[in-house]
């Protein structure tokens, strides 16, 4: 919007017709309507990886956690770490995919457990996994949260759906 405002002020200002400076503004505002009807998930859909990273640390924060955002290289399979209030600790992977996710992202949390020294580890996606990741995931105690536990969990810190 704030483009479109400049240059419906520059138009206005080299003497430009007077619908071009409508046209401007109002392409402006079609697209920050747009913006604004955007469902979260589908504007988690269009984020690049550590913006979802930047996110889920908000996501988690609504949700009681208290939450560390590790570096964003060599971060040992941790992309966040959350404690509640009891103390109980979980290293999360965050993978922001347009494909399924596969048993890497299992093996790069379950590494970082004990790293960080956490009870559990998971991995938050806002697509789906793999049967091997599943099947990893269980002896190793990994949760999987899939996109619709996501959007429940959008829900439940009170994002719009």
């Amino acid at each position: 919007m704030g483009l479109s405002i400049l240059i419906a002020i520059g138009l206005w200002w080299w003497d430009a017709p007077l619908w071009s400076i409508v046209a401007c503004l109002g392409v402006g505002l079609l697209w920050l309507i747009w913006r604004m009807r955007l469902s979260t998930i589908q504007r988690i859909d269009r984020m690049d990886g550590r913006e979802f990273e930047l996110f889920l640390e908000e996501l988690f924060t609504a949700l009681g956690y208290t939450v560390t955002v590790t570096p964003a290289s060599r971060d040992f399979g941790a992309d966040l770490l959350l404690e509640t209030n009891d103390g109980w600790s979980i290293a999360v992977q965050a993978k922001r995919y347009e494909k399924v996710v596969g048993l890497e992202a299992v093996q790069q949390v379950a590494a970082s457990v004990p790293y960080y020294g956490v009870n559990e580890g998971w991995v938050v996606t806002n697509s789906s996994y793999t049967d091997s990741a599943y099947e990893l995931a269980e002896p190793n105690q990994v949760r999987l949260i899939a996109r619709s536990e996501l959007e429940e969990m959008l829900k439940q810190a009170g994002f719009k759906r």
